[in-house]
């Protein structure tokens, strides 16, 4: 069987296991996820990339998703244990009791790092997603110039229909644009959320 991995690849998989950034230990989440930010395989993925730092348990890779994802997505523990379990089956993850806890640590196996790296155009999906939530992120700090941008709007609105300064038309493509402005921003979170 012939591997067939780009120069990209190559180049997406060294950052991924030259990363070795510690994230704060506090779960960003706040109750707020999106149900589903990765479909099966890009969680899988992201759980190995998560485990080339080092020894992690399972609350711990869910507080770093949700740190990650700016606390758009916190996954359960009904995910991610049983994600674990199979990724420890496939033998690309091992497991190990923590000393004095008893939890159970997981490290990525050889054969784990060598999947990831056969995997980089998944991780690219998964570190896409990450972007997208990270500016998202950058975005809600904006909220006030947002709100005002949206009392300005109004009154601007107000102010013409009170005057009766738009004819039927002119109304018209306002409620257009209006529409297409909600729809557009609904699509925001959407883009977050993997189909089933």
């Amino acid at each position: 069987m012939m591997l067939d991995i780009s120069v990209l690849d190559v180049k997406i998989t060294l950052s991924i296991l030259m990363s070795n950034e510690k994230l704060p230990d506090v779960c960003a989440c706040n109750g707020k996820s999106v149900k589903r930010m990765f479909n099966p395989k890009q969680l899988r993925i992201y759980i190995l990339h998560l485990l080339i730092d080092g020894a992690n348990y399972g609350y711990e890779l869910i507080k770093k998703i949700g740190q990650e994802t700016a606390g758009f997505y916190c996954p359960s523990p009904g995910v991610i244990y049983p994600t674990l379990t199979l990724l420890e089956e496939l033998g690309f993850i091992a497991a190990g009791k923590e000393s004095g806890k008893g939890r159970k640590c997981y490290t990525i196996t050889p054969e784990g790092r060598c999947f990831l790296l056969l995997k980089a155009d998944i991780f690219s999906e998964v570190k896409m997603k990450l972007d997208y939530a990270q500016e998202l992120r950058a975005g809600n700090l904006f909220a006030n110039e947002i709100e005002c941008a949206v009392d300005k709007f109004k009154s601007l609105l107000r102010h013409k229909i009170v005057l009766q300064q738009l004819t039927c038309e002119e109304s018209a493509k306002v409620v257009n644009i209006i529409n297409s402005a909600v729809d557009r921003i609904e699509q925001v979170n959407a883009a977050l959320v993997v189909e089933d």
